[in-house]
């Protein structure tokens, strides 16, 4: 009886590892934990409890995962800065080797550099932001 309550701990465990995280990765436990629950209530030998568990949460994770992430679309949260994205802007200060530049997007002046190291971007050239990484625009030469 004792394993009973084990089972119920882990299924319980990880219901509140998913509220935590939202990843969409310990949720799979929780079944393989009640289907190891109820082999552990009709007296099943332990090892395929433990088989059980690991054979349903696996098979779970790996077939469901992902399709359930389709589904339900990517949580990634936007800010106003992932609006620049795709715009041009012209650079205010050249970038130049391991030097970034600068160019202003609105009211806010932005540091930006160039993702591949040793390309020189003068002052006054139109460039295309690409990405974000942390405070600075990554961009490329307009064409």
């Amino acid at each position: 009886m004792t394993w009973v309550y084990i089972w119920l701990g882990v299924a319980a465990l990880s219901i509140i590892i998913e509220f935590i995280t939202t990843d969409l990765v310990s949720v799979w436990f929780i079944f393989g934990g009640l289907l190891a629950m109820v082999l552990a209530l009709v007296d099943v030998a332990l090892v395929w409890q433990l088989v059980a568990f690991i054979a349903l949460s696996g098979v779970l994770l790996a077939l469901c995962r992902k399709p359930i992430l389709k589904i339900i679309g990517n949580n990634k949260i936007s800010t106003n800065a992932d609006s620049l994205i795709g715009k041009e802007f012209v650079l205010l200060t050249p970038i130049a080797f391991n030097v970034a530049g600068s160019v202003k997007a609105g009211d806010v002046v932005w540091t930006a550099d160039t993702e591949t190291d040793g390309v020189e971007i003068p002052a006054g050239e139109t460039v295309r932001v690409v990405k974000i990484t942390g405070n600075r625009l990554i961009v490329e030469k307009a064409e």
